[in-house]
């Protein structure tokens, strides 16, 4: 006997999709206001707000569905697991790219919130290239899954390359984590 598992979504369940990564981005808004920036002085743009909160709430919708999948496929493994031990490795080695996509871009939230630092903000650039088109990379390395541009990679990738220059070239993130550009921004004031 096959059993299938399908996963409905109700009202409510749309709404807490909705509302997850809103909380969650004011939550790291709360925590990130109680650590100073970088680079602070009168009239500068500096720290957790503006676009860089936006920033902020794509990372945390993001976050909120590698979470998800983590738990679906871990989900899956476990009752594979169940049904027949000798599974194991590849059932877990299916969740891998899951794991490392949520570990990373957890990661890249919590350094962009309370890092203040180039190389907090650095790391975290990196944490978030590992969660958008390295994702699909593991995906094809360790599952065999084709590579298909034109479904993952491509709105992965508009995000993460919209989020990366964002942070490399905003005054705010310049000021906020004291990267490079923060001097000649200063220059120029």
């Amino acid at each position: 006997m096959i059993e299938t598992t399908t996963i409905h979504f109700t009202g409510m369940g749309l709404l807490l999709s909705a509302i997850a990564p809103c909380l969650i981005a004011f939550f790291l808004w709360l925590v990130g206001r109680s650590v100073p920036p970088a680079v602070a002085g009168e009239g500068i743009r500096a720290g957790i707000g503006g676009l860089l909160l936006v920033v902020l709430l794509i990372l945390s919708a993001k976050a909120a569905v590698s979470l998800f999948d983590l738990g679906r496929q871990a989900g899956e493994a476990a009752r594979v697991i169940s049904m027949d031990a000798q599974y194991a490795w590849p059932a877990i080695k299916s969740t891998l790219p899951a794991v490392i996509n949520a570990v990373s871009i957890i990661l890249a939230l919590v350094l962009l919130t309370l890092g203040r630092t180039p190389g907090t903000f650095w790391t975290a650039l990196i944490a978030i290239w590992v969660a958008g088109p390295a994702d699909d990379l593991l995906k094809m390395l360790i599952l065999g899954i084709p590579f298909n541009f034109t479904q993952g990679l491509a709105g992965i990738s508009f995000f993460t390359i919209l989020v990366t220059v964002y942070l490399l070239f905003s005054v705010r993130s310049a000021y906020t984590y004291g990267i490079g550009s923060a001097r000649r921004f200063r220059t120029l004031r």
